[in-house]
């Protein structure tokens, strides 16, 4: 099979895409959800075959998606069906973000995503960190405040993911509880602050687990990883060892060029060759 010309293809991608847009911005009620699959499915076979494409392609991709959510939400397809489309999609490290299904979906689709999450969170498993994060989406969308808090609530002590818990329960008028998991938020815990060299193994797998996801923000915060990373080896001494492991980390993810871009807008110099 021959490789299809990048810039042709691109511009042709671009045009349906423009032309998916239009349609919908215009308020047609054509069933538009269709074409709009379509053309992501042809993105993604077209990232499979030809990895050189990928850079640009992969915005289109982004574009595509975001306008078969919004093409669903017009003119709703078959909630199981399209729940089984966004499971694929997000277990095959596309940037799919059920609340923009939601609509679409409805409380059947997001039950059957619920359903097929909670079996695969459930087993250890490559697909585990992606089921967890389905898992939080999920009981955004169906607005179950509870099962989101509780969530949250089983994650790693941290600040964000605390105050994310407070706006939960402060969104859903539940005030008071707010308040409470605040003031718990201001009472000191002591614990011992990690030397450097211990944080640097933890910062290594949060960078793993970011790439893991294959979206393109998980994408930039590993690169903003990789700048405290590289600010710990140098406090530790052990500059040469961090120019390896970026060394290594690239060439694992040589294909990922998205990937690689993040990590030149963080300014971190990429091996040469």
């Amino acid at each position: 099979m021959s490789v299809p010309d990048p810039v042709e293809y691109t511009a042709k991608i671009g045009a349906v895409l423009d032309t998916v847009r239009r349609l919908l911005d215009s308020g047609s009620r054509a069933d538009l959800a269709p074409l709009a699959r379509r053309a992501v499915d042809d993105i993604v076979g077209m990232l499979e075959q030809h990895g050189a494409l990928a850079a640009d392609l992969e915005v289109r991709l982004d574009q595509a998606v975001a306008l078969y959510a919004r093409a669903c939400a017009a003119r709703p397809p078959d909630p199981e069906q399209l729940a089984d489309w966004v499971l694929e999609a997000a277990f095959s490290g596309r940037a799919v973000a059920v609340a923009d299904f939601a609509a679409a979906l409805g409380d059947a689709g997001l039950a059957r995503m619920k359903s097929m999450v909670d079996e695969i969170a459930g087993a250890p498993g490559e697909k585990l960190e992606i089921a967890e994060r389905l898992r939080e989406e999920i009981a955004e969308a169906s607005g179950d405040v509870d099962g989101l808090v509780a969530i949250l609530a089983a994650k790693p002590p941290r600040v964000d993911v605390s105050l994310r818990i407070v706006r939960v329960l402060r969104a859903a008028g539940r005030h008071s509880e707010a308040i409470a998991y605040a003031a718990r938020m201001l009472t000191p815990q002591r614990t011992a602050a990690p030397r450097e060299e211990e944080s640097i193994p933890e910062y290594r797998d949060r960078i793993e687990q970011l790439i893991a996801h294959k979206e393109a923000s998980a994408y930039r915060e590993a690169a903003q990883c990789l700048k405290k990373l590289r600010t710990l080896h140098k406090q530790a001494g052990t500059a040469e060892e961090f120019t390896g492991y970026v060394a290594e980390l690239v060439n694992v993810h040589r294909r990922k060029t998205r990937l690689l871009a993040e990590i030149r807008s963080a300014r971190i110099a990429l091996p040469k060759g």
